[in-house]
């Protein structure tokens, strides 16, 4: 066990100092401030950027989180121009859900972060090695909703 939570414990400061260096030195990485996003609110944009037209169905399952937790969020998204629903012509009772203005500007500067994240450090580094980190966070993410779902079960 102590070994797990020494190595935790170096891969959560190795995380904090490759955020700050982002934050620091990838003016880009500040302009996300001006969008004023909770971290609720930024996951959520994320899915969307990757997959829109979405449904806060869709979004809830992936997020793991409760319809009314997503419902709750997305008339402060869409007040803000991020995102604009409108009616499922397939089904009527269902909103879709894509980017709104300024849901296209934060996508252009994710992926504009993105580039220069590629440029500047991850294509210094191997791609076995970019692999791994993202098999192990697939892994872990496995685990956790194991974890999730046996406790529902009790």
């Amino acid at each position: 066990m102590q070994d797990y939570l020494k190595i935790v414990e170096q891969i959560n400061q190795a995380f904090e100092q490759f955020t700050a260096i982002v934050q620091r030195e990838v003016a880009e990485a500040k302009q996300l401030e001006h969008f004023h996003l909770t971290p609720q609110q930024e996951f959520i944009m994320y899915y969307i950027v990757r997959n829109e037209p979405v449904t806060a169905r869709q979004i809830a399952l992936y997020l793991d989180v409760s319809m009314s937790a997503v419902s709750h969020v997305m008339p402060k998204l869409e007040e803000q121009k991020m995102i604009v629903r409108w009616t499922n012509p397939e089904n009527k009772r269902e909103a879709l859900i894509r980017l709104g203005e300024r849901g296209l500007e934060y996508s252009a500067l994710l992926h504009r972060i993105d580039e220069l994240l590629v440029r500047d450090y991850y294509s210094k580094v191997s791609m076995d090695d970019l692999e791994a980190v993202h098999s192990t966070l697939q892994k872990l993410v496995k685990i956790s909703k194991m974890q999730a779902k046996k406790q529902e079960e009790l």
